[in-house]
């Protein structure tokens, strides 16, 4: 009898196996996540202390986000204590390339810089078709001693300062806009042996937890030491919409031209374009004026108005 008990609980063990084992293989895979991508509106603003008089700004951006493009848009920047030219641009940083470009509707160019620098060796230069010089009847004067040991070294960073401090803590989780978010809290504070006071920064933010790095919040300050300067951000997100932009919102216009410095971007007399090509269609940077977009600078969308 209790032979044919224990061959009861073995069948038994193996058809739950099997059905665990069938069910496992009938089951549909779930379908991989879009891309992370969103359309969202943001303002900033800017105070400033300088010798005893007080500045302002206010700016307002448009922001897209599609993979590891990140678009903004600077729709405009006013101020009630300072002459600010009108400046409309775009902006697109590639976490991929580790680049950002920038362009401008007005000027029609385009100008892109890498956020890493290359530590690799360069190319040998070509060789040169211009004669050798000839062989000088004088000389050539003796490396001195000093040079020949290389540049002399500097010692520990921290050996001319009195004061470096520097903390990032986490303080908590939270919803800003309608999205969960985590808080971030950095204090940073530097001086050297002959200032006067130590320099000063802190920031406060709240990044978005369902995408990378995204900053919802943030409140900042900075206190050079000196005792003449100061500054003070105030940056919010307003509006926020899921979705994934169009690709085309991410591509150099045709027909815009690529030059050698941001100001060239900025301001149509900043020095005129290099001798280069136009940009292809197909070029990665920044959104063409004609596709859809957060606010493109050709048609701004209302933004509402800063807290």
């Amino acid at each position: 009898m209790m032979r044919h008990a224990g061959r009861a609980v073995i069948c038994a063990a193996l058809l739950v196996a099997l059905g665990r084992a069938a069910s496992a293989q009938s089951a549909t895979p779930s379908p991989a996540p879009p891309p992370a991508g969103f359309t969202a509106h943001a303002h900033a603003n800017v105070n400033v202390v300088l010798s005893g008089n007080t500045y302002n700004a206010v700016g307002r951006f448009g922001l897209a986000q599609r993979a590891n493009l990140v678009r903004v848009d600077i729709l405009s920047l006013t101020s009630d204590t300072m002459p600010i030219p009108p400046i409309t641009a775009t902006a697109l940083i590639d976490r991929g390339t580790n680049t950002v470009t920038l362009w401008n509707d007005t000027t029609r160019r385009y100008y892109t810089h890498s956020l890493v620098p290359s530590f690799g060796r360069g190319a040998s230069p070509a060789p040169s078709s211009s004669p050798r010089p000839r062989a000088s009847s004088r000389p050539s004067p003796r490396p001195s001693p000093r040079s020949s040991r290389g540049p002399a070294q500097r010692g520990s960073p921290f050996r001319d300062l009195q004061v470096f401090s520097l903390t990032l803590r986490m303080t908590g989780h939270t919803t800003t806009a309608g999205l969960p978010t985590t808080g971030l809290a950095f204090d940073f504070q530097v001086q050297g042996r002959n200032d006067r006071a130590p320099m000063h920064i802190t920031a406060d933010t709240q990044l978005a937890d369902d995408y990378a790095a995204f900053p919802m919040t943030i409140d900042a300050s900075a206190e050079p030491g000196s005792g003449t300067f100061s500054a003070k951000l105030a940056y919010a997100v307003d509006d926020l919409t899921r979705g994934l932009p169009a690709a085309s919102m991410f591509v150099v216009p045709a027909g815009y031209t690529k030059v050698d410095s941001p100001f060239q971007v900025l301001f149509a007399g900043g020095g005129g374009p290099r001798s280069a090509g136009p940009a292809s269609s197909g070029s990665p940077g920044p959104a063409s004026s004609g596709s859809p977009g957060p606010a493109p600078p050709s048609s701004p969308a209302p933004t509402p108005t800063p807290h």
